[in-house]
């Protein structure tokens, strides 16, 4: 019997994708053909579908009508192709652009230069010991940097940008509900260009700044899977109703955990950078975005890495076939040769629609972390036990 095979070759941070036809795994008791045999008719001969059924144009013997045959070990398990691709992830950036963005990153409540006071809107402020060396960089200095080269280099990821609180307000806790920059991709240079041309001011308001992006996320009509990266340079101080200044909004109000936890809900995992030596409660905050911890960012060189890490951990484990499988209980999906089972927590899943295919779990994390270079799609024969592996 035929198999048609959809294959999908992952190599490092490189997608290729491909079609295998081949022979494989179902036994056959006779071919299917032409004028004479016992299945399909003389009329055209049969119509083979990839769920194994047969429609004759001639009904049985083929002497008349038009019927179809349930599948029998003639059946032919398919004979259509179709590519398959990897589907990229939709993030949202939600960037803290507090004053205290232009505090030095390795220390707080000082700044690397007189500029950088200017920068902060802060009107005052105290310089750093090491001020004016090379070994003194704003965290702002470090953010633009880590974004670009991020974004540049993820072409793989559709990028948004959400600032916060929203510049060229007048209240101290503002977040309008629009985006910087929408979800899309290559628009790395708009995202680049707005970072760069930003100017620092206010609190942070980071519960408002969460519910914007879930609310605009919510409005996609893709099937990508969606994230929030947030990274900010300490707790949200923007608490109560209506948000006060100064007021945490973490253990006292709740507000920003709420944020994070409803974004998970809606299917919206939040991970958070932690900009400076001491970002405060963050961890809190990752927990009730469905993530383990925050990632912490006290020097440029560790800001670049948590924006790699993460790009990583975000990698979309969605592959989208061109076509709806024809038969949905006749899909294998195999890994490094090896089945993985349909499992929506540690295996695979079906996607929106049914056109995609989704690993989860484990077998997510070996194809981002690169332990896994192989994913496979099969048609499999109705009937048929899949392989615990294949060649």
């Amino acid at each position: 019997m035929k198999k048609l095979i959809l294959a999908t070759m992952l190599t490092g941070a490189t997608i290729v994708s491909i079609i295998i036809f081949t022979s494989f795994g179902c036994s056959s008791q006779g071919q299917l053909g032409g004028g004479s045999g016992s299945v399909g008719g003389a009329a055209g001969g049969p119509t083979l579908k990839l769920d194994g059924s047969i429609a004759g144009a001639s009904g049985k013997g083929g002497s008349g009508g038009a019927g179809t045959t349930p599948p029998t070990g003639d059946a032919t398990c398919g004979s259509q192709s179709s590519t398959t691709s990897r589907e990229p992830p939709d993030v949202m950036l939600v960037l803290d652009r507090s004053s205290s963005m232009a505090w030095s990153i390795a220390e707080d409540n000082c700044y690397c230069s007189n500029d950088d006071i200017t920068f902060s809107n802060a009107g005052s402020g105290t310089l750093c010991s090491n001020a004016g060396t090379s070994d003194c960089s704003s965290r702002w200095s470090a953010v633009e940097p880590a974004v670009t080269t991020t974004v540049t280099n993820s072409t793989d990821v559709n990028w948004g940008l959400k600032f916060f609180a929203t510049p060229n307000s007048s209240a101290q806790c503002t977040v309008s509900s629009t985006m910087e920059v929408e979800i899309g991709s290559n628009n790395a240079s708009t995202i680049s260009s707005q970072v760069q041309s930003a100017t620092l001011s206010l609190s942070t308001p980071t519960a408002m700044a969460l519910n914007a992006a879930t609310a605009y996320l919510t409005t996609l009509t893709d099937t990508r899977p969606k994230f929030i990266l947030l990274a900010t340079d300490g707790e949200p101080n923007c608490g109560g109703n209506p948000p006060s200044i100064g007021n945490d909004d973490i253990t006292r109000y709740h507000g920003a955990t709420d944020a994070a936890k409803a974004a998970y809900a809606a299917g919206f995992p939040v991970y958070v950078i932690g900009i400076g030596p001491n970002p405060g409660n963050l961890t809190t905050l990752a927990q009730a975005g469905g993530t383990k911890d925050y990632f912490p960012a006290s020097s440029p060189d560790q800001l670049v890495q948590a924006f790699a890490d993460i790009k990583t951990l975000v990698a979309s484990c969605t592959f989208t076939l061109t076509t709806t499988p024809p038969d949905i209980n006749n899909i294998w999906v195999y890994l490094d040769k090896n089945l993985v089972q349909q499992d929506p927590s540690n295996g695979w899943s079906f996607g929106g629609g049914q056109k995609s295919v989704v690993l989860n779990g484990s077998s997510c994390d070996k194809v981002t972390s690169g332990q896994a270079s192989t994913v496979e799609i099969l048609y499999g024969c109705p009937g048929e036990p899949p392989p615990p592996t294949i060649p």
